[in-house]
């Protein structure tokens, strides 16, 4: 698959900063598995280590998501933060979009986790055609919250880019997401980022990503 996700000229530090933080271009990890139908999640447990920044009263997906992801290291967001006055504020935009990000984490049944951590690759992706009601409205959601928190960020020229759904639609999904597979990928074996890969008319394949979490 070639590395021919989107591009964002450097119109601005805080574009590129929020564009390196919150859409990472993929070239390796859509290779195509079969998705499996998913199954109920598993009961919660209030007794779960949380982020620093979890919502006061998380949901049962978000502290299922809890019981395998780390967060992403405070110091380390705090260093790229501290690069700029527009970095900090990328990098707290960029932020509130882990919990959706924790809570569509959460929705995978149990089956779909342990595929995700045994895996070779540490990757799980089911197409979005495949989706449970309660996965698509946590992704939906994500993508809510992303625009949300860019809207009007981004120059004139890529305005576009402050909406997910743009963005993949522009990297070659159909509006129904119906070329989309979508899930987790952990890259360097620990680094979770939601993956996205697109199956376009003529058979090649593109994917973005958006790190969230580690294990």
């Amino acid at each position: 698959m070639r590395e021919n996700a989107v591009r964002i000229p450097s119109k601005s530090f805080a574009c590129i900063m929020l564009t390196a933080l919150m859409t990472l271009s993929l070239a390796l990890g859509c290779g195509r598995k079969a998705a499996t139908p998913p199954a109920p999640p598993a009961a919660q447990t209030p007794n779960v280590p949380l982020p620093e920044w979890a919502p006061m009263n998380p949901s049962p997906e978000f502290l299922r998501a809890a019981k395998v992801l780390k967060p992403i290291p405070p110091e380390l967001l705090a260093r790229i933060g501290e690069t700029s006055p527009s970095a900090g504020v990328a990098v707290s935009r960029y932020s509130m979009t882990l919990i959706p990000a924790y809570e569509f984490f959460g929705t995978l049944s149990d089956e779909q986790v342990e595929r995700f951590l045994s895996s070779d690759d540490k990757k799980i992706l089911i197409p979005v055609k495949s989706l449970t009601a309660r996965q698509r409205a946590a992704l939906d959601t994500w993508f809510d919250t992303y625009q949300k928190v860019n809207e009007g960020t981004m120059p004139p020229d890529i305005k576009w880019a402050e909406d997910y759904r743009v963005v993949l639609y522009k990297t070659g999904a159909k509006r129904d997401l119906s070329n989309v597979r979508v899930g987790f990928i952990a890259k360097a074996g620990h680094a979770v980022h939601i993956l996205f890969c697109i199956t376009r008319q003529d058979g090649s394949q593109d994917g973005a990503c958006s790190q969230c979490a580690q294990i």
